[in-house]
């Protein structure tokens, strides 16, 4: 590979998710570019989509991520009438970049929150439309981590069993990147620690649904 579009709706998604990979990736040699839908900004505290901006550049650096833009969308009010604004958002994006991969979460939104349902659904019309990208990678978590997973703030779908995804990606080369990428975010530190807990359960690994580029 040799170009990379990550798409998510938050800071943190990418280490919280895929960092791993896309650590791994970057020090194979590919150029990464990400994009992040909102600032983080919902919640307490004044200021907070500045500082969780600043979290997400400061991990993107230790993942080896090359450039970071975020869209400005509104931190937990992606609806119907965004999609669109944003499908045409990420569709200039990869004809700008050209990538040879796209990388985004599950369309269950892996912990279903709606902001991410959103990014990975107009994620994949772009893919769809531009045909430029041969492979779409949608990052999904096993079924026992989200089998741990209780009383969340939101709908938390099911995770994916063993036969259901069609690539683990072995991050082990990478671990300790990944987990200091995470520690940036420490406005999310609950999350962290929590995240931390499940990963000592499981293999060095992160598991990916592929769709593929259909021939002309």
């Amino acid at each position: 590979m040799k170009k990379v579009l990550a798409v998510f709706a938050h800071p943190d998604d990418e280490s919280f998710g895929p960092g791993g990979t896309l650590g791994l990736w970057a020090k194979q040699g590919a150029e990464i570019h990400l994009l992040c839908a909102t600032h983080g900004e919902a919640g307490q505290g004044t200021g907070l989509g500045e500082i969780r901006s600043e979290e997400l550049r400061a991990a993107g650096k230790i993942l080896g991520i090359k450039k970071i833009e975020f869209l400005d969308f509104k931190d937990g009010r992606i609806d119907n009438q965004d999609l669109a604004k944003l499908e045409k958002i990420i569709t200039a994006k990869i004809k700008a970049v050209r990538p040879n991969i796209i990388l985004t979460f599950d369309l269950n939104g892996v912990s279903g929150h709606l902001d991410q349902i959103a990014v990975a659904s107009a994620t994949t019309q772009a893919f769809r439309k531009t045909k430029i990208a041969k492979r779409l990678y949608y990052f999904t978590i096993p079924k026992f981590f989200s089998d741990m997973v209780k009383d969340y703030f939101i709908y938390f779908p099911d995770g994916k069993l063993p036969e259901e995804v069609d690539e683990k990606i072995d991050v082990s080369l990478v671990w300790e990147k990944r987990i200091l990428a995470m520690d940036q975010h420490q406005s999310q530190k609950k999350d962290i620690e929590n995240i931390k807990k499940k990963l000592k359960l499981g293999n060095k690994e992160e598991w990916f649904t592929v769709r593929r580029l259909s021939p002309q």
